[in-house]
């Protein structure tokens, strides 16, 4: 473990996991943890960002691109940020996109998509999907959108695959997510098994933010825990995901789901990474491998169909 990985994993053990256990006013948890989330953000050199809206049968998303220089503006990023679908946004996250998408010559665009509890399930889900609608609507071809996310936005990419296979849209060239959430049960063994060595996570917290996000919902439905969804036909994902981390297993599960539907899928784990460490790019050597290996992924992908 470099030393520029541990010292974030014990700051963030200090200030960003004691705020999920113990701020219970949710305006004033946003405001906390989006403040922390965007002190880790290097935003690349060069990159332009431009706050847009996508739109779809008058369906309005507010989004944010993020351009750089000489891009091939043909192909695009569709990035799906984390945050347990309560806080998060394309801000907190867009450097993280915008470093994926510039190496791969590309453009990002991000969706502010509704957060609960004043927007529960499903409006997420029917603002990533508006905008891949609107992607395709604009021109894009599916073998030119690379589709990722983390955490929550995980869950989403995953859900909005099922949704493409069965609604028959345009696949993507491929995907990607980091510590991706595939299970909104809560019964994922390493929830309990890895609640200390996470620093991130609360698993007292769980089971809280699933009823915030999804109250009175069929936690079983696809959309909620893609490990239940179908996906045969479906283009090469690829699962990143840490091996203290709670959702460790989630990634564990949802992958041998998708090779046993004949999908092209991988799960890389890390030892010594915590949740979402990848956001820390361009900081600690081990998120900009963790990147690297997505740039390298995406590359064989992006286009070939």
């Amino acid at each position: 473990m470099s030393l520029r990985l541990k010292i974030a994993s014990r700051v963030t053990r200090l200030f960003f996991k004691p705020a999920l256990q113990h701020i219970s006013n949710l305006q004033v948890l946003r405001r906390y943890l989006d403040f922390l989330t965007k002190l880790n953000g290097i935003n690349p050199r060069g990159v332009r960002y431009e706050r847009r809206c996508l739109s779809h049968d008058e369906h309005d998303v507010s989004v944010v691109w993020a351009d750089g220089h000489d891009v091939d503006e043909s192909k695009i990023l569709l990035y799906i940020h984390g945050g347990g679908f309560v806080f998060g946004s394309a801000e907190t996250h867009k450097h993280l996109a915008a470093d994926i998408a510039g190496q791969l010559g590309i453009r990002a665009v991000l969706p502010n998509y509704r957060l609960a509890p004043e927007n529960p399930y499903p409006a997420s889900f029917d603002d990533v999907l508006a905008c891949y609608r609107t992607l395709l609507a604009q021109g894009f071809k599916g073998r030119d959108i690379v589709l990722g996310g983390d955490s929550a936005g995980g869950n989403l990419v995953l859900a909005l695959l099922h949704h493409i296979g069965v609604a028959k849209l345009d696949r993507p060239s491929c995907s990607f997510t980091f510590a991706a959430l595939t299970d909104l049960s809560g019964m994922s063994p390493t929830i309990k098994a890895h609640a200390q060595s996470d620093c991130v996570l609360a698993a007292e917290k769980f089971n809280t933010l699933a009823r915030i996000y999804a109250p009175d919902q069929d936690v079983s439905n696809p959309y909620l825990s893609p490990q239940n969804g179908m996906f045969t036909g479906m283009t090469p994902i690829l699962m990143q995901a840490s091996k203290k981390e709670m959702l460790r297993d989630d990634s564990r599960v949802m992958v041998e789901r998708l090779i046993s539907q004949g999908v092209d899928a991988r799960l890389s784990e890390f030892d010594n990474g915590f949740h979402v460490f990848q956001i820390l790019r361009g900081i600690v050597p081990e998120a900009d491998r963790a990147i690297s290996q997505v740039v390298a992924f995406a590359n064989i992908h992006l286009g070939a169909r």
